[in-house]
């Protein structure tokens, strides 16, 4: 399984990130990789002071839900 996390900066000040996870589990890293694609196309909608700086999809151990 693969989880999409998305990091999003504060545009006055990019050396305050968040880091985004998705609540979802994605069978292949290409679906994960869309889908931290769509994350990032959405921030502006929720954290208007934040930008979409960095995206990263990782692999998850058997039976873990996240790291």
């Amino acid at each position: 399984m693969w989880q999409a996390l998305v990091t999003v900066c504060l545009i006055q000040s990019m050396s305050e990130c968040l880091i985004l996870e998705d609540q979802g589990w994605h069978e292949s890293e290409m679906r994960c990789q869309k889908r931290a694609l769509e994350m990032a196309g959405d921030v502006h909608k929720y954290l208007w002071l934040y930008k979409p700086t960095f995206y990263q999809c990782r692999k998850l151990a058997g039976g873990m839900l996240t790291k």
